[in-house]
């Protein structure tokens, strides 16, 4: 329950101020610290983006194979003709009697 403390937020003015200038003397005496609690939080943000932009373009890649498979399925159609028409039965009923 050590954490615990950190957690409650207390409204009372002095307690603010107290941590008001905590703060203050901690960033004074460390400069530091800004650039580098910064950079932490870049970090996780930057791959979130990253993983969000990865994850659309594998979508989109899906999409397209999904598409192509749909296309070369058709392509392999008994009664398909490229021009997209079908064949006529009557075409297919009499190249198999020959």
């Amino acid at each position: 329950m050590m954490i615990k403390h950190k957690f409650i937020v207390d409204t009372d003015p002095e307690v603010l101020q107290e941590h008001k200038e905590y703060f203050t003397k901690l960033v004074s005496e460390n400069p530091w610290l800004i650039p580098a609690t910064v950079s932490l939080e870049i970090i996780p943000v930057s791959l979130m983006i990253h993983g969000f932009w990865k994850n659309r373009q594998l979508k989109k890649q899906v999409k397209i194979e999904k598409e192509r498979t749909k296309q070369f399925q058709l392509e392999h159609l008994p009664g398909y003709r490229p021009n997209g028409k079908p064949r006529p039965l009557a075409d297919r009923l009499h190249h198999n009697q020959h």
